[in-house]
């Protein structure tokens, strides 16, 4: 007698038609049917997590690295709860993540049964799609309904299933439909193009400030900006779509930036934005007349007032504009922005070849970047440690960069580069990690192990929460509850069956590097940085200064 298929079995199918081939998750009670069902097949590999949280994070990396589904679990209560934050960075990311959950059974829904928990009000705001499985015949209609959304609005879809229905039989055949991807391009109206256009003619000093949605579009980027003599500058989420040495590049914008670019910005007489949302307004130019390129037209003049907005894919509004405007035959705007990026780079370069003790953040950065493979994959952490790998981890052509962009979660990097790991398995894959964000998730190092991930976890280990001691110094408050107290990261590797090495002098560094980089095995370089070192933005104002030197009075009078 052959079984039907149940419910979890035919999720698993439609799963693994839709290209997923990791769950992320800790088995449990009200999940059990479906832990089975994926032991029962090979299409779909179960990675076994301490954490949902994790799970969840390393989801979300591998769907932003890839632009494919991922998909994460938790069971009942508890285990669904801790993928929330993880599914908050996907969805204000824009990545496709499927959250399957667990639910007690559907005969104690509604009566406070244990681990009851309200799921679909839950997951209300986080999920684009949102449904519990109430009935075997609903399937494979609502998996698949939760897969073309998560695709096509590349957001969070969530799919409960109940206990009794998650190893239901589903009767009868039924017909099945892969999910559709939309490879439809949408291209601006001509009016608009030609209204853009003659924006950008009127300018003699135009910046680019370009997003992740300029991610496919790099050639028709560069073309323009070569034709307008337009230096560009990157927001962090696209860091890896230009090398930071390219000449046309100054670097990135807001408190995470160069100086270059807050010039460039200062000194335009017109911006073009390309498929960024960057929301920090104090950062924009003054008055200057602007034109935005988007593919979702709500995005239109969001963050800034635009003269024309342009609906549609980057690369075919750039090559429409392209046909457009006229060459400019002047270059000393371009060439001053080369001139004060060349004078940055300089700057830079000498606090990252220095070898003061205690090291410079600035120098463990930098060398990261300077001895990984050209197709290495950085996932980076919130905190301090993003302020140097904005800065001053040089990416280059053929890398990639990923990090909690609009959530910007600490404990992001470890679980991303998990989920990099696994996703391109022949790539070197390096996690940027701030000692407090992997504090939190440090357990799951042991999931590296497991899986045999020959992950390198860098940490930029300064004893301290250092840009949130930043920010209460630039508000006018004292330090305070920002110190840690922090294990051996090294020691902690080693008992958990990895490699790791501690190191304190400068002159140690790039060979500490270099063994981690060429091991096979997780490992754990725990690099003691300065802690005196000041996350300071590219270009100081002068409310920050007064507000950090009130907040220094402050910390010397509470010590007296």
């Amino acid at each position: 007698m052959v079984l039907k298929p149940t419910v979890s079995d035919i999720l698993i199918d439609i799963l693994a038609d839709a290209g997923v081939r990791h769950v992320f998750g800790i088995p449990g009670d009200a999940i059990n049917a479906f832990v089975e069902a994926i032991r029962r097949q090979d299409r779909v590999r179960f990675i076994q997590v301490r954490h949902e949280e994790t799970g969840a994070m390393a989801a979300s990396a591998q769907a932003k690295l890839t632009g494919e589904l991922a998909a994460c679990v938790g069971t009942a209560g508890p285990g669904a709860i801790h993928l929330l934050n993880g599914l908050y960075d996907a969805k204000l990311d824009h990545a496709p993540v499927l959250a399957i959950t667990g639910k007690v059974e559907t005969q104690y829904v509604g009566t406070d049964y244990h681990q009851e928990v309200d799921l679909f009000t839950l997951f209300k705001d986080v999920a684009a799609f949102n449904e519990v499985v109430m009935n075997v015949n609903q399937m494979p209609q609502l998996a698949e309904q939760a897969i073309r959304t998560a695709i096509a609005e590349r957001s969070v879809s969530h799919l409960s299933l109940p206990l009794d229905i998650a190893g239901g039989r589903v009767g009868g055949s039924r017909h099945r439909q892969p999910p559709y991807r939309n490879d439809a391009l949408i291209s601006p109206c001509e009016d608009d193009l030609d209204r853009a256009a003659r924006v950008l003619n009127g300018a003699s000093r135009v910046a680019i400030l370009a997003g992740i949605g300029a991610a496919g579009a790099r050639s028709e980027l560069l073309a323009l900006a070569e034709r307008l003599r337009a230096p560009i500058i990157k927001t962090l989420r696209a860091k890896d779509l230009l090398p930071d040495e390219h000449p046309y590049v100054v670097g990135g914008l807001g408190l995470l930036g160069t100086r270059p670019a807050v010039d460039v910005i200062e000194e335009c007489d017109a911006l073009l934005l390309v498929g960024t949302d960057f929301p920090y307004h104090d950062f924009y130019p003054k008055d200057v007349p602007a034109v935005q390129i988007d593919v979702e037209p709500s995005r239109l003049g969001k963050r800034y007032p635009i003269e024309v907005g342009l609906a549609g894919h980057a690369h075919l509004a750039l090559t429409g504009l392209t046909k457009r405007v006229h060459e400019k035959d002047r270059e000393d705007f371009l060439a001053s922005a080369q001139k004060r990026m060349a004078s940055w780079f300089a700057e830079m370069d000498e606090i990252e070849r220095s070898d003061d003790e205690p090291m410079h953040p600035q120098r463990l950065a930098r060398a990261v970047g300077d001895l990984a493979d050209d197709d290495a994959i950085f996932a980076c952490d919130t905190g301090a440690v993003t302020v140097w790998g904005a800065r001053n981890l040089r990416i280059r052509d053929g890398q990639k960069f990923v990090l909690s962009s609009s959530l910007a979660s600490m404990a992001f990097a470890m679980p991303a580069a998990i989920g990099a790991q696994l996703a391109y398995p022949g790539r070197q894959v390096i996690a940027l990690a701030g000692d407090g964000g992997l504090g939190m998730l440090l357990g799951d190092f042991v999931t590296a192990v497991k899986y045999e991930l020959p992950i390198t976890v860098v940490v930029f280990n300064n004893h301290k929460l250092g840009l949130i001691q930043m920010e209460q110094e630039v508000q006018g408050y004292p330090e305070f509850q920002t110190e840690l107290h922090n294990p051996d990261f090294a020691a902690v590797a080693r008992a958990s069956g990895g490699e790791g090495i501690r190191v304190t002098d400068p002159a140690d560094l790039d060979g500490a590097l270099r063994t981690a980089f060429s091991t096979s095995r997780p490992y754990i370089v725990d690099v003691l940085v300065n802690p005196e070192e000041r996350t300071m933005p590219p270009r100081i104002e002068m409310w920050q200064a007064l507000g950090y030197g009130v907040a220094k009075v402050k910390e010397f009078v509470s010590r007296e």
